[in-house]
């Protein structure tokens, strides 16, 4: 069982409404699940790259639109059989170099774009979505 997931994140969040939002469900995860949000410092691509590589393990995904595409059902299946700790990792407005995106696993919110900041709050609503999948709770369309 997931012990506790880390997201780290380049840059700070900006936009009010999305900060108001990410703390909303860090607030209602509380009861589920130990979760901690890491922001790095907006440096530039490779500054950024270089300190994301300190968080790759066998147990981090990075977020990227060429990654796998999880439904939310998949994504609690995921979650329900991690073992230990997770690691979901955001680059900033720039993305994250290549070579630094080879050593994890590949991770897509979806096919389209989004900034980073709203990755942030739609990757912490997900992790939400799948606590409350994995606890029978009703959050979830089908």
């Amino acid at each position: 069982m997931i012990s506790k997931i880390t997201v780290v994140a380049v840059g700070k969040v900006k936009e009010r409404y999305i900060s108001e939002g990410i703390s909303e469900f860090l607030k209602r995860l509380k009861p589920f699940c130990r979760i901690e949000v890491i922001e790095l410092k907006d440096q530039g691509l490779k500054k950024e790259s270089e300190k994301i590589e300190k968080y790759i393990s066998n147990s981090s995904y990075i977020l990227d639109s060429k990654g796998k595409e999880f439904s939310s059902e998949e994504f609690a299946e995921l979650l329900k059989k991690q073992e230990g700790e997770l690691t979901l990792i955001i680059g900033g407005p720039e993305g994250i170099e290549q070579n630094t995106k080879s050593k994890s696993k590949l991770l897509s919110l979806s096919k389209m774009t989004f900034t980073h900041e709203m990755s942030r709050l739609f990757l912490i609503e997900q992790i939400y979505r799948a606590c409350m999948i994995n606890s029978g709770r009703g959050y979830y369309h089908k």
